[in-house]
């Protein structure tokens, strides 16, 4: 910055469209850091600059015109009064500039305190540093550039979403759902449930556990009435009776739902953890989600609530309802457990869950110290994905530069994110103040921070929007943002002329459209649960971890209607409802075989089932070895006991004479016959497991030996 420069002071623009021109200050305005020069340049042009864009060339050479801020030396006096003949024209013209310096001082005096008021904040004060294209926040500098042409920071991760799951061209809605719902989180309910004394005489298992989840769903599709009109053999409409007692008994049904406990634990356990009973199923959501599936680019992060209207408090230190309720007005469903979610912005499968436990609880958390709240939680979300490059996409629960730092400095990843009210350092009244022309219009403002680069962008909208990032570009987008409107198609006539719905395109920068693509992708899954399954209506219960429960239970189905939509490459074309439906009676016909990824008496009978901490990757590289095919099945002992049997059997005639066929359907698909079978399957179970030869797999899908080995790995 160059100093001594005062009025009458000759000087040169060092930057911006008046670079290297010439000219003599006339006048300044303001003060301390946010004072400008007003200067008259050779061509006559007046403009205000800052000191920082001015550089002193001579000083006092050059007398401003009578109209300016200086009083008159006493060397000018001296020479004026020297001159007899114009000692009453010198005099008048003293009087008039005195009058001008008083008029100016004046004016000085109210244009600073205009200026205090406008710049009455820390942040604001801040940005006026002298420079119209230059803010300077708590050592965080940030400049105005063009538009981002290339990538910031680099090229980004690109992928595109995956199961770890293998997709069988026969995959059913039932597969999926297998595929989102926990296995270790199944096992755990059968386990605490048969805890109870009244189900001793009737032990849950895994076959009852699918019928009873089920029987949850079909009490979604009903329309109203009470839960014990499910079991109705007549109706009373136009609607046929559910009839459930086909598949489980009102009372059996009833006795599960009394009983029904997510995890084992005791009193002290409870008393030292409060939100004990629904945390296992939390935790074995996350675990299911990171082995389960590769998320795409981008994650996005926002907030679910799971819908609670019972009690929230203690008695005697005694947990009696929700440890902890939150209240959001602005939701649908605003009062009752709060969990922060991440998901993955191409399929919108929810990937991680975190309970929102309290204010106290949560300060105790990692990270929560050194970054607060939404900062933390979001580090917390995304330890799985670390060092993969990915893009976070969050709101202004959880949008600041320094969640953009974090996330960069301890996961490796990038951020995008819309910033309201945690804009320390961040340029928000310059944003707000920039004079933005038309709608569309967006301006950019770009910091360096330890190696890295971020960006700052306004865009003009309805309302304007300011979002900070850390990747992306800044120019025009290939897709505008659509603004859905009405209007009548006879203006003269506004009561009976119908409606018209257009478009209006406004235009939007690159990294606009990338938040806006991807932040919805919570707010979908949540309607999908909320707004269209609605368990969480439709179980009316007491138990706050059962209402927990609910919302986790709907979190699966929803994400298994999302993967068999967005994975199954011939899955019809089914609504959220059409897709309950037909999971709802695939639930309820289930029957037990080999390849539950839960634990079936026959197979808890002959492998011990415990949650395993293995990716599933190790667990199938240990299995493949031995359970392998075998193409002779009249060498098989269990064959030819069968055989055997027939033969000896006194009835025999009712058999026509016929022996075992040599081939059978696939345990798999279900279609094609085979004469190949798994040797270790059938030695276990006793009883032949036919898999089809892996070389009659279609190109693009897993054979049903692969198939077979990993669903045999997600049991153990």
């Amino acid at each position: 910055m160059a100093k001594g420069i005062k009025v009458g002071s000759e000087v040169r623009v060092l930057r911006g469209k008046f670079s290297t021109q010439k000219g003599v200050v006339q006048a300044s305005e303001g003060v301390g850091r946010a004072r400008k020069w007003i200067v008259k340049l050779n061509g006559g042009v007046l403009e205000r600059f800052s000191a920082r864009t001015l550089e002193l060339e001579q000083r006092h050479l050059i007398t401003p015109p009578s109209t300016s801020i200086r009083a008159v030396s006493q060397e000018e006096e001296d020479s004026c009064s020297s001159n007899t003949s114009s000692d009453e024209s010198s005099t008048s013209d003293n009087d008039e500039m005195r009058e001008v310096d008083e008029d100016g001082a004046s004016r000085r005096a109210s244009d600073v305190s205009e200026r205090r008021t406008n710049w009455d904040n820390r942040d604001t004060a801040a940005e006026s540093n002298g420079d119209d294209d230059r803010v300077v926040l708590d050592g965080v500098e940030w400049r105005k550039m063009g538009d981002v042409t290339v990538e910031l920071n680099g090229p980004a991760y690109q992928r595109k979403a995956a199961l770890y799951h293998p997709l069988h061209e026969r995959s059913t809605e039932l597969d999926f759902w297998k595929m989102m719902m926990p296995a270790d989180l199944m096992r755990n309910i059968i386990e605490a449930t048969n805890l109870h004394t009244e189900m001793a005489q009737k032990p849950l298992d895994y076959e009852q556990l699918q019928h009873f989840f089920g029987i949850l769903l079909a009490m979604t599709l009903a329309s109203g009435g009470e839960r014990r009109d499910m079991w109705k053999t007549e109706s009373n409409g136009p609607f046929p009776a559910p009839a459930l007692g086909r598949y489980m008994a009102c009372h059996d049904f009833e006795r599960i739902l009394r009983n029904l406990k997510l995890c084992v634990y005791t009193d002290e356990e409870l008393a030292d953890d409060p939100w004990l009973p629904i945390r296992s199923a939390v935790d074995s959501f996350n675990r299911n989600r990171r082995g389960g599936i590769s998320p795409g680019v981008t994650l996005c992060a926002d907030e679910s609530m799971g819908s609670w209207r019972g009690l929230a408090a203690k008695v005697d230190d005694a947990v009696v309802g929700l440890p902890h309720v939150t209240k959001i007005a602005r939701k649908p469903e605003g009062v009752g457990t709060e969990y922060r979610t991440l998901s993955c912005g191409e399929t919108k499968i929810m990937l991680q869950l975190e309970i929102q436990e309290g204010k106290v609880p949560m300060q105790g958390k990692e990270y929560a110290k050194d970054y607060g709240s939404g900062t933390s939680s979001l580090l917390r979300l995304t330890r799985y994905w670390s060092g993969s490059d990915r893009t976070v996409v969050a709101d202004s629960a959880f949008a600041s530069l320094k969640t953009a730092e974090a996330l960069h400095k301890h996961r490796g990843l990038r951020f995008i994110g819309l910033v309201k009210t945690a804009h320390k350092r961040f340029p928000k009244a310059w944003l707000q103040k920039y004079p933005y022309t038309n709608r569309g219009d967006h301006c950019v403002l770009q910091a360096n921070i330890d190696g890295r680069q971020y960006m700052a962008v306004g865009w003009n909208d309805k309302k304007l929007k300011m979002f900070i990032s850390s990747t992306s570009r800044t120019t025009e987008a290939l897709c505008p943002a659509y603004k859905k409107r009405f209007r009548q198609s006879t203006p003269e006539d506004r009561t009976s002329a119908p409606c018209v719905v257009f478009y209006k395109e406004v235009k939007r920068p690159a990294v606009v459209e990338a938040y806006f693509d991807n932040a919805n992708a919570i707010d979908v899954h949540n309607h999908l649960r909320q707004g269209g399954l609605e368990l969480e209506r439709h179980w009316k219960t007491q138990t706050w971890w059962h209402r927990n429960f609910a919302t986790i239970f709907g979190m699966c189905e929803s994400d298994a209607y999302l993967a068999f939509r967005y994975f199954h490459p011939l899955a019809p074309i089914l609504s959220h409802r059409e897709f309950t439906e037909r999971l709802s009676l695939q639930l309820l016909t289930y029957k037990s075989s080999f390849h539950d990824t839960g634990p079936s008496a026959r197979l808890r009978k002959h492998m011990p089932v415990a949650p395993t901490e293995q990716p599933l990757q190790t667990v199938v590289a240990k299995i493949m070895s031995s359970h392998t095919l075998k193409t002779n099945m009249r060498e098989c002992p269990v064959f030819q006991y069968k055989r055997q049997r027939l033969e000896q059997d006194e009835e025999g005639t009712s058999h026509n004479g016929r022996v075992p066929s040599v081939q059978r359907k696939c345990s798999v698909c279900c279609e094609r016959k085979t004469a190949y079978y798994c040797d270790e399957c059938t030695q276990l179970h006793e009883e032949i497991v036919p898999i089809c030869n892996p070389g009659s797999t279609k190109p693009g899908f897993t054979s049903c030996l692969a198939f077979h080995i990993d669903q045999v790995a997600i049991a153990l």
